[in-house]
């Protein structure tokens, strides 16, 4: 995870929720919204759909 999405961040006055909410964030950009040089300018999900590796 990026630094900037946890920092400055006090983390025992959260709840788990609200903990868990940009960590899902993140995850599911790195999974659908993140484009790769390697992967011809496509994010993971779209690499993934064009070999036919996903529905």
């Amino acid at each position: 995870m990026k630094t900037e999405s946890v920092h400055p961040g006090h983390w025992e006055e959260r709840t788990r929720s609200e903990v868990l909410v940009p960590v899902d964030e993140y995850i599911r950009w790195h999974d659908h919204g993140r484009i790769k040089r390697s992967l011809g300018w496509m994010s993971p999900m779209q690499y993934r759909q064009s070999q036919g590796m996903a529905a």
